[in-house]
């Protein structure tokens, strides 16, 4: 008995082997939680072993979608819209002074001078040119819908900065059309980074309205700002019954035809004539209306986060010492705004909205 024990307590023994290595790693595990490298060597390899669940395990962790999510819009180049249609009734006009001279024949001496008259009469009829009225080729000259009629469903993401390069927040404008013709148009701007943390600031707008044959024709705007000044609210009521835009402050103004609002007008551009040098438009920003000019430009290429895309520039036309305003539309996007472009009273480049994503749905 005594001779199997001291075989199986002998120092090459399994069994002692085993509790050897037991008291090694308990040893090695002491000394590693009691020394400061230790430990941070066991945070790092539980760290890694914690982010190897999370990336290559099963999804433990969903997080809910900030928005409805929406189809990116494909790059298509599309024409830009016709505007002008060719009338036709200048040609109908110019053979009218043919027929209608009088013959320069002298009457027979035998016919009284009357029947010259008659003569000239019953050639009349023969002329067919006048019998097809002329302005009958001018009726299709109203379009029944735009050449790039708006999606029903829209989300646009831009990157905003201040001046050109220093990113300060982020612009997201969503636009639903319903089957009733009824549209709502929603932006929110925030500051974002470090931006943030020097300034707070945040911009809700809405735009509502209904979307006919002329585009966009809103009948409210609202705006609210959130800055470290406090909360500041307006709207603009456009009653196009009684032809007067009113607002929140108790002002009112006369209301012109195919007036917009801030908001509005951007999306409005692409139900316009833009083959034409310049583009009137009236445009309240909740406080006043305005009437702008638009110097429209030929098209060019701009860089953004979408790539290089093909865009038609349109700039505000104004005065020395008055604030410019520059905006880009995709020409391969439905011609919607893919960059805002502010100009200060310096003539200096204040903020810019460029595009960073786009996504329609017709469903």
């Amino acid at each position: 008995m005594t001779r199997a024990r001291e075989v199986t307590d002998s120092p090459s023994s399994p069994r002692a082997l085993r509790q050897a290595k037991a008291r090694a790693t308990v040893s090695l595990r002491a000394r590693l939680l009691n020394h400061p490298t230790g430990r941070i060597a066991l945070a790092i390899a539980l760290s890694l072993l914690a982010h190897a669940v999370l990336v290559f395990g099963p999804n433990l962790i969903k997080l809910a979608p900030l928005e409805t999510p929406l189809p990116p819009l494909m790059a298509k180049l599309e024409p830009l819209p016709a505007v002008k249609p060719v009338a036709k009734p200048h040609k109908a006009k110019k053979p009218k002074p043919h027929p209608v001279p009088k013959p320069a024949l002298p009457p027979e001496p035998n016919l009284p001078a009357e029947p010259a008259a008659s003569v000239t009469e019953s050639a009349l009829p023969v002329a067919e040119t006048p019998t097809p009225v002329a302005e009958k080729p001018a009726e299709p000259v109203p379009v029944a819908a735009p050449a790039h009629p708006l999606p029903k469903h829209a989300q646009l993401t831009f990157l905003a900065y201040k001046g050109t390069r220093f990113q300060i927040g982020e612009a997201r404008h969503h636009l639903e059309i319903g089957d009733d013709h009824s549209y709502t148009l929603q932006v929110g701007i925030n500051t974002t980074g470090l931006a943030s943390l020097f300034k707070t600031f945040e911009m809700n707008q809405q735009s509502r309205g209904t979307v006919g044959a002329q585009g966009l024709q809103p009948d409210e705007f609202s705006e609210n700002r959130l800055t470290a000044k406090g909360k500041q609210e307006l709207t603009a009521h456009f009653d196009w019954t009684n032809k007067q835009l009113e607002f929140s402050s108790g002002n009112h103004t006369p209301l012109p035809e195919q007036t917009q609002d801030m908001l509005s007008f951007l999306y409005q551009f692409s139900q316009m004539p833009l083959d034409q040098a310049t583009l009137d438009m009236h445009v309240s920003n909740g406080r006043k209306l305005e009437s702008y000019q638009f110097e429209i430009g030929a098209a060019e290429d701009i860089q953004t986060r979408l790539g290089k895309l093909h865009v038609l520039p349109l700039r505000k036309i104004h005065a020395p010492g008055e604030e410019g305003l520059e905006i880009w539309l995709g020409l391969e996007y439905r011609l919607l705004p893919v960059k805002v472009r502010q100009i200060d009273r310096n003539g200096e480049i204040a903020g810019e909205l460029v595009i960073s994503e786009i996504r329609v749905s017709e469903d």
